[in-house]
């Protein structure tokens, strides 16, 4: 009990610190749209009045005094615009650190409801998974709207959302964990940098310069290759422009006729008609281009501070975990080469040059020179040229992209466990075996992940070894499925690299092999009990695939298996599929409400027996009450409930 009371007030300091953030956020955007209304206030009587101020000396035939009294007005509007750009900037950033924010205290508070879903199902929906990880999946709730994986995740982009699903999914690696858990050691000091990582990665993941865009473009084709007569058009409408304009002046001081001045002038309409023409009809692809390379004026400079957070990773205060004499560190330095220190094709240096492209394409989209881009784009098809330049750099990066953005989403993936980590520091890392022929999986105070501290009972569990099930009896709604599907849970963050909800866990690198949550198919003629029999071929076959390998073991968990039949008929099959399972090596769990399945005398020579039970006791009107302490004791479950509950709701 002690141990829970301090658990929750360490997570209340983690809720404090994030409700102080979003109170201070929130303020601050207050005060950001308080100024952004004042701003648009000004600019709307300084435009108001310039076009008043030059109507009335257009019409009226004013002097060069009211001439200049409306410019003047009218460039304070425009410079009341610029000044305002930088606020409306200012603004998006504490909106995107307020959704942060709330994601943050939503997850600690376990409000399922309260984190945003509709996105991250879209992005789930792009990761690829075997027919048994999705089986484990949805027994264990690892992907889904109440799942781990909403849990864990503070991921904004598709890449980093989908690296982390495979990690929750897929084998609990002992080397490769270790080496996540240092990187997750180092990150989860750094507080305010990994809220700014948050804000940049969710910001950049919302946009149209997602990860996978971005990919997707520098992999494709390119459009000048097709249309190559824009570019040169574009050469030949900045000579003809700039002839064009030199003549005029020249004209200003008599050097030549009118008549060629009319010509230029004509030459200067044309050139602007037809290059607006283009502009609207052709070059909507590039656009789109620049839409995704580019996404926005801070776009690069965003993914470049992203990139640069690799640089956390190299933090020596955190001496490196060592595993059968190796240390970890092949795959963090792998990381840091790819996005920071290749001396030719890095991900920082690759940004670097995007910047330099970005700052040309970015007068189309800045207020502040909005009015210098429209004679170049007139007169020279500056997006063209722009186009060109950043095509030369697709060309020249196009092999290296991917990589970087692989090595971003494993940093993405990271710095979502190193919230776990600092926000649950009564959780442990694991501690791991290295060889699955002694892999027993050892755990102390071993609780639920998705449930708060106020309603977590934790255990002690152990599995294994080979050879041995552990059999959990128990009457309905005790704590089972919950004891099995914390076994689940926690090999899961263990294999991602993150603390366990547990105070001591020792295990082997484990594939779980998982059914639990069962279905029948009426559309394509499955019962329920043949729907149990191919979930238990697959957990057989994935063991047998393990049997021979001496780095990894197989851990099942099964939840009331073979409901869809008589008992004794039940006990055979029972016994049978574990038989195989053991002859496997496999380790694991298997519940059942079924007394009479422990009474087999084959399944009580190979198991460890539990129970959760039950208590009866009369309330205050001498109705009888049920309730649950949810603690594992050895044994035979001594209780049933059925009929009891049967009663309890009126039946």
């Amino acid at each position: 009990m002690a141990d829970s009371q301090s658990s929750q007030r360490l997570d209340d300091s983690a809720a404090t610190r994030y409700q102080q953030l979003l109170q201070a956020s929130e303020q601050r955007l207050g005060q950001l749209r308080a100024r952004d209304g004042s701003y648009a206030m000004v600019r709307l009587v300084l435009f108001a009045a310039a076009l008043l101020v030059l109507s009335f000396a257009f019409f009226a035939e004013a002097g060069i005094v009211v001439w200049l009294v409306g410019a003047a007005l009218f460039v304070a509007f425009l410079i009341a615009a610029i000044l305002n750009e930088p606020v409306r900037d200012a603004m998006l950033q504490e909106q995107e650190s307020t959704k942060v924010t709330k994601r943050l205290i939503a997850r600690l508070q376990r409000d399922w409801d309260a984190l945003e879903w509709s996105a991250a199902r879209k992005q789930l929906k792009t990761v690829e998974l075997a027919e048994h990880q999705k089986d484990v999946a949805d027994d264990l709730d690892l992907l889904g709207k109440s799942s781990l994986f909403q849990f864990v995740s503070m991921a904004g982009t598709t890449i980093g959302v989908r690296t982390l699903a495979r990690w929750l999914t897929g084998t609990a690696d002992a080397e490769i964990a270790v080496d996540r858990s240092a990187a997750i050691k180092r990150l989860a000091p750094r507080r305010e940098q990994r809220f700014r990582f948050y804000s940049l990665a969710s910001h950049v993941g919302s946009g149209t310069g997602d990860p996978d865009e971005f990919i997707r473009w520098t992999q494709g084709e390119s459009w000048l290759d097709k249309n190559r007569w824009v570019l040169s058009l574009a050469n030949l409408t900045a000579v003809l422009a700039a002839l064009a304009l030199v003549v005029l002046v020249a004209s200003r001081f008599g050097v030549v006729p009118t008549l060629v001045a009319q010509i230029a002038l004509a030459v200067l309409v044309i050139i602007m008609l037809t290059n607006m023409v283009i502009t609207s009809v052709m070059l909507g692809p590039v656009h789109q281009i620049f839409s995704v390379a580019m996404s926005s004026r801070d776009s690069v400079d965003q993914y470049r501070e992203l990139f640069s957070a690799a640089e956390w990773l190299k933090d020596d205060q955190v001496p490196a975990v060592e595993l059968a004499g190796r240390k970890p560190g092949g795959r963090l330095q792998h990381l840091q080469d790819v996005l920071l220190d290749d001396p030719t094709h890095s991900a920082r240096q690759g940004m670097n040059a995007l910047q330099h492209v970005a700052t040309l394409g970015a007068l189309r989209s800045s207020a502040s020179t909005f009015l210098l881009y429209l004679p170049l784009q007139a007169f020279a098809l500056w997006d063209v040229r722009v186009l060109a330049k950043l095509e030369q750099w697709q060309r020249e990066y196009r092999d290296s992209v991917p990589g970087w953005f692989d090595a971003f989403g494993e940093l993405e993936a990271l710095m979502s466990l190193a919230a776990v980590c600092d926000e649950n520091p009564t959780w442990v890392f694991p501690s791991w075996s290295t060889e699955s022929s002694s892999g027993n999986f050892r755990s102390t105070g071993l609780g639920h992940p998705l449930l708060s501290d106020s309603a977590r009972v934790c255990n002690d569990v152990s599995i294994g070894p080979a050879g041995t099930v552990l059999l959990v009896t128990g009457s309905n709604m005790s704590g089972k499925s919950t004891m099995l599907r914390s076994v689940g849970l926690n090999v899961a963050l263990a294999g991602a690299g993150s603390p366990v909800c547990a105070t001591q866990l020792e295990l082997p690198s484990i594939e779980l092999a998982t059914s639990i949550r069962v279905r029948d198919n009426l559309a394509e003629g499955v019962s329920f009990y043949m729907a149990e029999l191919q979930r238990l071929k697959g957990v057989v076959d994935r063991a047998r695939a393990l049997a021979d390998d001496p780095h990894r073991v197989s851990l099942f968990l099964l939840d009331e298996i073979l409901q869809g039949t008589n008992s004794r008929e039940r006990q055979i099959a029972v016994t049978q599929v574990l038989r195989h399972l053991i002859d496997c090596g496999a380790i694991g769990a298997i519940s059942t409400h079924d007394l009479e399945l422990a009474d087999e005398p084959e399944l009580q020579a190979v198991s460890e027996i539990v129970h959760f039970r039950e208590t009866i006791h009369p309330d205050a009107d001498g109705h009888e009450q049920m309730t649950f302490d949810y603690q594992m004791r050895q044994g035979v479950s001594p209780t049933t409930n059925a009929l009891r509950l049967l009663e309890i709701v009126g039946l």
